[in-house]
């Protein structure tokens, strides 16, 4: 379970060999346009569903105690003293 990029890029490189496309085309044979439709939003759901289940309980990289303000705060900080105390010192 998660959210991960490398399946992507996985899915990317199988949908330029065309053994793919055929094996997609037989997958798909006697099926309505309807139910084809309805397959390809129930994956994107299933996308979707996983990117919130992902965010429930994995620790992303600006959270700390402090939250997003700490982030930002050291992001002015650094800004400040490498843009201007250069600015300063001319």
């Amino acid at each position: 379970m998660g959210f991960h990029f490398q399946q992507y890029i996985a899915m990317a490189g199988r949908a330029i060999n065309p053994v793919q496309w055929t094996r997609a085309w037989r997958r798909m044979e006697g099926k309505s346009a309807t139910e084809v439709y309805r397959d390809a939003l129930a994956w994107t759901n299933n996308q979707f569903a996983q990117i919130s289940r992902v965010s429930q309980y994995r620790a992303w990289w600006w959270q700390n105690p402090l939250g997003m303000g700490l982030v930002l705060y050291g992001t002015y900080k650094a800004w400040h003293m490498i843009y201007m105390v250069r600015k300063q010192k001319k």
